[in-house]
């Protein structure tokens, strides 16, 4: 009774949770009011029981996700239509302060892990990711695909980055291994210079390691200003069976100005993959005319195979990215796509995020 008594607190303790917390939350609260084996006894002072919920709550996972519908069309040869490009749930959280963990999953085509890693973070210098997670390569990747400006990757991310990799990999530009990162010389509100490296099995995700070399990725940054980011990066592995590995090099570099309102991002990479050598560069301009319209140019260039001028493509995009609400994103782009020796084609594409944290 007494604890229906303070149940206006306790509402005031779910409120303050994510959506998905709120969901655990709402199960815990049942719990303790039908449940005898988890009911405090009458006499039990509320506030311990209150305080014994918050430490509980405090342990839930946070849930994210979001839903991606999109829309396409080509003149190439005038196909067109919808689909549900991506639909995400994403669970994290501490199980004691400095340790971490998460898992997302893909459930739109065929379901599968994306991330299921565990995180280590005793300091600011020194820290540990281990599990399946995005490589520490290139400036582009960390982004997710409801935060990136353009609706597609950078070509020379699809195919040196471990999307739709020149290997043959196709890892949404992530791997199995271990990642460690830090940053060193604090100011106010960013580190001067940061680092991520780590160790990977080379083979993609939601597989075993198919051969006995393992490779290293990483990316060391500096930053002059919080907005500023100069950073150089390396890939040096294998891929493929034991019996018929195959080089796997990358390199390159970049730089992002982002102040919040204006960003400007560029980045150079050059691969090598057996005896295939690739390369390519972009750079986007974007600048919020409006806090929920932001207009966009961008210049993609790739080349597959660098004796072959006929892998060489070049894509003009101009898009813009609208949010009507906080967790509503639209974003629109039109490419013109040129590869040589190839008609030129058309692209245009629509796509509406739904997210829900």
């Amino acid at each position: 009774m007494k604890f229906l008594l303070n149940f206006p607190k306790t509402f005031l303790i779910g409120s303050r949770l994510s959506a998905g917390q709120g969901i655990c939350f709402s199960m815990a609260v049942l719990a303790m009011l039908f449940c005898p084996v988890l009911s405090a006894r009458e006499n039990d002072i509320p506030e311990e029981r209150i305080a014994k919920m918050e430490n509980i709550v405090s342990k839930l996972p946070q849930i994210y996700g979001f839903v991606n519908m999109r829309y396409q069309y080509s003149d190439a040869d005038g196909s067109n239509g919808f689909d549900i490009r991506r639909a995400r749930i994403d669970f994290r959280g501490d199980i004691v302060r400095s340790f971490g963990y998460r898992l997302q999953a893909e459930l739109a085509g065929a379901p599968r892990i994306l991330d299921a890693y565990f995180e280590w973070k005793p300091s600011s210098y020194f820290n540990v990711l281990a599990g399946q997670q995005k490589i520490p390569f290139s400036l582009e990747n960390p982004y997710g695909p409801h935060t990136l400006e353009t609706i597609d990757n950078s070509q020379v991310i699809t195919a040196l980055c471990g999307y739709n990799d020149v290997s043959g990999i196709s890892a949404n530009g992530r791997d199995v291994g271990v990642d460690f990162y830090g940053g060193f010389f604090k100011r106010e509100s960013h580190y001067l210079i940061r680092y991520t490296m780590g160790i990977f099995s080379g083979n993609g995700i939601n597989t075993t390691d198919g051969n006995k070399a393992k490779d290293f990725s990483g990316t060391l940054s500096v930053n002059p200003t919080k907005a500023l980011t100069l950073s150089v990066f390396h890939h040096n592995g294998t891929s493929g069976l034991q019996e018929e590995t195959h080089q796997r090099i990358r390199s390159g570099g970049g730089i992002k100005y982002d102040n919040g309102k204006l960003l400007v991002r560029s980045e150079y990479i050059q691969g090598k993959s057996g005896a295939t050598e690739s390369e390519g560069w972009y750079g986007v301009l974007a600048y919020f005319i409006h806090s929920k319209v932001q207009p966009l140019l961008k210049y993609d260039y790739f080349q597959r195979d660098k004796s072959l001028k006929e892998t060489r493509s070049i894509h003009y995009l101009v898009g813009v990215n609208y949010s009507p609400a906080k967790n509503i994103r639209l974003q629109m782009n039109y490419a013109y796509r040129t590869l040589v020796g190839s008609k030129n084609v058309n692209y245009i594409a629509i796509q509406l995020f739904g997210l829900f944290r």
